[in-house]
């Protein structure tokens, strides 16, 4: 496994490979939807090939692992946002739904030492998914393809390892691994850090849908994009990183927007963001950000069609409130960090 502190624009001939994988496994099953005439279910089969994005500096072995567990997570979450949507079930399950989801993907994660860390893409899938008018006939459509992006890039990952793993084998390696994480899991501060993001996950939610901002998701992104900060070492620079990162992804996503690309440009905007923020998501998960932000408003408005510049400013008012919430809620948290867990695990980025 390579040294993951690296020079943050550090870029080898294995990442290039990597970028292009992922790239792929993207810009495959959206490309395969929008061929078909699904238009609609192609936010669905991006999310799916979000798994490509895990497990960049791990071993074959390991990383076919990894994007297993996460494909399968990320799948589940799909049909939970999609059964909360075609149910038409009130905010309050979703509330609920987002708490629980916060809190099993940041356990679950931590568990399996998933680069990269935190929840942000579980939040970002759950809550666009919750927020698309959907029938109950729409159900399996949608959970079927993210399961097929999902499955494209753990497919894209065997082939470029060269390796088809043993079913048994997998299974068997994945459960000494969440053992091991478990058993070395710090439980209180888990707990605390855990608790603190899904908390101000849905704080964000709730300040930016008090606003009546169309579906407000972007608020609860942000919040996941920069938590990971409240147990780093370097919290006020780490913090500030991470903020600068997705807030210039904005304004980046801006830019490629502004021009309201067809769903052809789209898809290449999407394939190409997944493709550079794999080739910074372990040396610096801040430079990563300024592509994964247009990479996530660019996967929510794929078969939907709407007017790029207001939603364009919905985000950004939706940042600001992220933005203040995520900053605040670390404040508080290492206060309590301080009182209750003084040991703290440092991180990169």
């Amino acid at each position: 496994m390579r040294n993951n502190v690296r020079h943050p624009f550090s870029v080898q001939i294995e990442d290039a490979r990597a970028a292009i994988r992922v790239g792929v496994s993207v810009g495959l099953p959206i490309a395969v939807l929008y061929a078909l005439n699904y238009p609609h279910l192609a936010v669905n089969g991006a999310f799916g090939a979000l798994t490509s994005l895990y497990g960049h500096s791990e071993t074959a072995d390991r990383r076919i692992e990894t994007q297993l567990v996460v494909g399968v997570s990320l799948v589940a979450t799909v049909a939970i946002a999609a059964a909360y949507s075609a149910l038409h079930a009130p905010a309050g399950y979703l509330i609920f739904l987002l708490f629980a989801i916060v809190c099993a993907a940041g356990t679950l994660g931590t568990a399996m030492n998933w680069v990269p860390r935190g929840e942000i893409f579980f939040i970002l899938v759950f809550l666009v998914i919750a927020g698309i008018p959907l029938q109950r006939d729409g159900f399996w459509p949608a959970v079927a393809a993210s399961a097929g992006g999902a499955g494209i890039s753990v497919l894209m990952t065997m082939l470029d390892a060269w390796s088809i793993p043993n079913p048994r084998v997998v299974a068997r390696r994945v459960r000494a691994r969440a053992s091991m994480g478990s058993a070395t899991l710090d439980r209180k501060q888990h707990a605390i850090v855990v608790g603190a993001a899904a908390i101000a996950v849905i704080a964000a939610w709730v300040c930016a849908d008090s606003l009546h901002i169309g579906h407000p998701f972007w608020a609860p992104v942000t919040v996941a994009a920069v938590m990971p900060a409240l147990i780093s070492a370097d919290v006020v620079q780490r913090t500030t990183r991470l903020l600068l990162g997705t807030l210039a992804g904005l304004g980046f996503a801006a830019l490629l927007f502004a021009a309201e690309p067809r769903p052809l440009m789209l898809i290449a905007m999407i394939v190409a963001c997944q493709a550079l923020a794999e080739l910074f998501i372990t040396s610096s998960y801040a430079v990563a950000l300024f592509f994964i932000t247009p990479l996530a408003i660019g996967m929510s408005n794929l078969g939907r069609g709407l007017p790029w510049t207001p939603l364009i400013m919905e985000r950004m008012t939706e940042a600001i409130v992220g933005s203040v919430v995520a900053c605040a809620t670390i404040i508080v948290g290492r206060i309590v960090l301080a009182k209750e867990a003084p040991t703290h695990r440092t991180d990169t980025g």
